[in-house]
């Protein structure tokens, strides 16, 4: 009898754990990125980002992208990036994201409802228009040369992955992981920039040697 009841406690404590995990939401992918197709794209590569775009004074990030084309017979592939970088704390990180975005001077910057969730949609001009948004300790990051159509279909399944913290001013919801105030110091900048870094960065491709291709350039 008492075999059965350790063993009954036992299965019900395991099924409270299952039932915790789910309530937590959609696992993170283990690079964070989705490596697979979505929609009518196809998943072409994954690269970590050794200099992160918006970088934070004393939380450390690491980025990690990836894209996905649409096949076509014509000499310029139809390509969507994906950007997700992975800082150490949350508390806070809205605030200084706004911040930073607040100094793209190339940029028309507003925030956006789109795909169940807000975000700031970044507008340079023709095929340079992404959108971004904060989810915990995560900035995601989407834009590319499809159409919106197309990119709309990653932003959604991103946003399946990393909900938005957002409200519609931009700021964190009150009692998101990453509401808060922004230390009071000046977004570190480099000098002349007015895009996201990572238009510019280098990253490491799958096997972790250096790569000096932009992640932002057609595939």
């Amino acid at each position: 009898m008492r075999a059965r009841n350790r063993l009954a406690t036992a299965l019900l404590t395991l099924a409270l754990g299952a039932s915790a995990l789910s309530a937590c939401g959609p696992s993170l992918p283990a690079r964070y990125v989705l490596e697979r197709d979505v929609g009518e794209l196809s998943y072409r590569r994954y690269q970590r980002v050794l200099d992160v775009e918006l970088p934070v004074e004393g939380n450390a990030a690491v980025g990690h992208t990836a894209t996905y084309v649409r096949r076509s017979d014509e000499t310029s592939v139809p390509y969507v990036n994906a950007f997700v970088t992975v800082y150490d704390h949350a508390p806070g990180l809205a605030a200084e994201i706004r911040a930073h975005l607040d100094t793209l001077a190339s940029y028309h910057v507003e925030v956006v409802d789109i795909e169940g969730g807000r975000a700031f949609a970044l507008d340079g001009g023709p095929s340079d228009r992404w959108w971004l948004w904060v989810s915990a300790n995560r900035v995601v990051k989407i834009g590319g040369t499809a159409d919106e159509g197309l990119v709309r279909h990653v932003i959604s399944a991103y946003m399946g992955v990393y909900p938005s913290d957002l409200d519609e001013h931009g700021r964190a919801r009150e009692g998101t992981p990453s509401a808060g105030r922004a230390e009071s110091r000046e977004p570190v900048r480099e000098e002349g920039l007015d895009m996201p870094q990572s238009l510019r960065g280098s990253g490491e491709d799958e096997s972790g040697a250096a790569s000096s291709g932009t992640p932002g350039t057609t595939p």
